[in-house]
């Protein structure tokens, strides 16, 4: 048995191309500058494929290799998943799995607002929570310089977690609500969707861009009548 390109596709498509697990969220594919494409992507089944494998359980074999019983993980998760069985339930991975088709279907399901004030409220609660994270855990942040403090751990993962897709729902949330910007805003706007791109790049890529362009302070400002 293995598993078909069109389950390979729909795990994918369904998955956005980021690891299941919600503790991860990892880009699984990176694009360098020079056009080249790493991926990470691991086909991990929830239910082993073998009898005596890691969740081996009740399953005709026959169906191990179909959609319902894959998920997709970067290559640390699927080794981390099969060596700790017990703490791995099929249950919680098939939630896993669930949970974040659903996220991805949210991601994209990006509104349309009628007003400025609805752009501006939810572009406000996207900003806060990087700011919040930033000031907790970036560069800058009172813990980072602790020696002792393992903030630039966290900073590196609540990046992939949350950051990187905050940045990606705004950039979008820009896109659609194109018509509720000034021409001043759009210029900002345009500012912010550099920087994003640069610093996702920085962050996903395993490459440094030395001339990324820093935050755009004034995206702060956007949408302030």
């Amino acid at each position: 048995m293995a598993i078909s390109a069109k389950v390979t596709k729909m795990l994918l498509a369904h998955s956005g191309g980021y690891c299941q697990n919600p503790e991860c969220h990892r880009d699984l594919f990176v694009l360098f500058e020079s056009g080249d494409v790493s991926s990470f992507e691991e086909l991990a089944h929830i239910i082993a494929q073998k009898v005596d494998g890691p969740r081996g359980g009740e399953l005709e074999l026959s169906e191990r290799d179909e959609y319902e019983n894959i998920i997709l993980l970067c290559s640390v998760c699927h080794t981390l998943v099969d060596k700790n069985p017990k703490h791995f339930p099929v249950e919680l991975l098939r939630n896993w799995k669930t949970e974040h088709a659903a996220k991805i279907r949210t991601f994209f399901e990006v509104p349309n607002f009628s007003s400025r004030d609805d752009l501006r409220n939810e572009v406000r609660r996207l900003l806060r929570a990087n700011r919040a994270i930033f000031d907790a855990y970036g560069p800058h942040s009172e813990t980072s310089d602790n020696p002792m403090s393992d903030a630039a751990e966290m900073w590196k993962h609540l990046i992939q977690t949350d950051i990187i897709p905050n940045n990606r729902r705004l950039g979008e949330l820009f896109s659609i609500n194109d018509d509720l910007l000034t021409n001043e805003e759009k210029i900002i706007v345009d500012k912010f969707v550099v920087h994003k791109t640069a610093f996702e790049y920085n962050h996903l890529s395993g490459d440094k861009n030395s001339s990324a362009p820093l935050f755009p302070s004034e995206i702060n400002t956007v949408l302030e009548d």
